[in-house]
């Protein structure tokens, strides 16, 4: 499995689990009447990021709404960025913090955004017990408005290692949940504020699985990754919200993966297409699996790799999906400068479209640690640039 180049990492089980923003920061590029599948629209850094910050450990985006975080600010209590769109250039617009976060919180260090909500992690807060913090897009800025924490987390469990919302609902990871067998909490925009709701679990989950590493949710389907479950070859489970509340659907694997794979270090979903990555396949240089729901259940229809991805180079560390459109991350290609590849799914099947690196990547800047899409715009996080300060980078898919 892929270590991190970041200063601070969490253990949880047989895996390492890397751990390690005011005026405008971003380069901008002028619209084009047709813009090519992976050109670089702009790059993106805090206005206020120095070495071993981190800035693009997480990143997302929602329409014109970008958010990076940055969990290595401030000896690691960590913040989070949030970038708006004005034509063609991306400034920055506000600067997060949580309410009572302190050094050694990591808060930024997984992040979501949907619409006028926005939840960000602090894995590190209380002794590794975790907190997950919510803020609402007002007339009057960004404001927090709950603070989240799992009904029975205690040290140790890293809730808010990752974070997912759709609508009313946010998912937090737990992975270090008993013995980090591994937990992933449900929360629901109520009246009365931002309640617990439910509880997942895989049903064959026990001690060193890491359950609740990775997560995705699209409408009333969550998909939770367990990267460490039988010697890191990994499963990724699928839930369903019914009438009775949150049900196991499925447990995913891939056609071939075996030990050391870490299948479900990174999860996506859109709509009834899932796309898991192993990063850890074929001596590191990983491979990302892509699974369609149909009438007999869960199916894997397609097999992805890099072009040019070797041995080593982490391929499938991050992923997403959004309709026709995946993309993986393989931020140890090229002496860890980093690639990450989109793939279109055509009449013949998924095919490799573009291969994307920053215009000022080099050696060690890790891109493609992180990945995002939203309609035809990419984020992709390279937190290891320029001295673990980091950058993100936006492109046209």
């Amino acid at each position: 499995m892929r270590t991190s180049r970041i200063a601070i990492l969490i253990a949880v089980g047989a895996i390492s689990l890397p751990l390690l923003a005011s005026p405008a920061s971003a380069i901008g590029a002028k619209s084009r009447t047709t813009v090519p599948i992976g050109k670089q629209l702009a790059e993106l850094k805090g206005s206020d990021t120095v070495a071993a910050d981190g800035f693009g450990v997480s990143v997302a985006i929602s329409g014109t709404t970008v958010m990076v975080g940055a969990p290595g600010y401030g000896k690691s209590a960590g913040r989070a960025y949030l970038f708006a769109r004005s034509g063609a250039i991306w400034n920055q617009t506000v600067e997060l913090k949580g309410s009572d976060t302190v050094a050694g919180d990591y808060f930024g260090y997984s992040v979501v955004v949907s619409g006028t909500t926005a939840v960000v992690g602090s894995p590190g807060y209380a002794k590794d017990a975790g907190r997950a913090y919510v803020f609402t897009n007002t007339a009057g800025g960004w404001k927090q408005v709950a603070e989240l924490k799992g009904s029975d987390t205690v040290a140790g469990d890293y809730f808010g290692y990752s974070v997912v919302v759709s609508g009313t609902t946010a998912v937090v990871g737990s992975p270090g949940y008993a013995k980090t067998a591994g937990r992933a909490y449900v929360f629901t925009d109520t009246t009365s504020g931002w309640k617990q709701t439910g509880v997942l679990k895989g049903s064959d989950t026990g001690a060193n699985e890491g359950f609740g590493y990775s997560l995705a949710i699209s409408g009333a389907t969550a998909l939770v990754g367990a990267p460490v479950y039988t010697k890191n070859a990994g499963r990724a489970y699928v839930f369903t919200d019914t009438a009775s509340g949150w049900k196991q659907a499925a447990e995913l694997k891939g056609s071939d993966t075996v030990a050391s794979d870490g299948f479900g270090i990174s999860v996506a979903i859109s709509g009834t297409t899932a796309l898991v990555g192993a990063d850890g396949h074929a001596k590191q240089s990983g491979r990302a699996y892509v699974f369609t729901n149909t009438a007999s259940g869960w199916k894997q229809a397609a097999e992805l790799k890099g072009s040019d991805t070797v041995a080593a180079d982490g391929f499938g560390i991050s992923v997403v999906i959004s309709g026709a459109t995946a993309i993986a991350g393989a931020p140890d290609h090229a002496k860890q400068s980093g690639r990450a590849y989109v793939f279109t799914n055509t009449a013949s099947g998924w095919k490799q479209a573009a291969e994307l690196k920053g215009s000022d990547t080099v050696a060690e800047d890790g891109f493609g640690v992180s990945v995002v899409i939203s309609g035809t715009t990419v984020v992709v996080g390279a937190p290891d640039r320029a001295k673990d300060a980091g950058q993100a980078y936006l492109f046209k898919a």
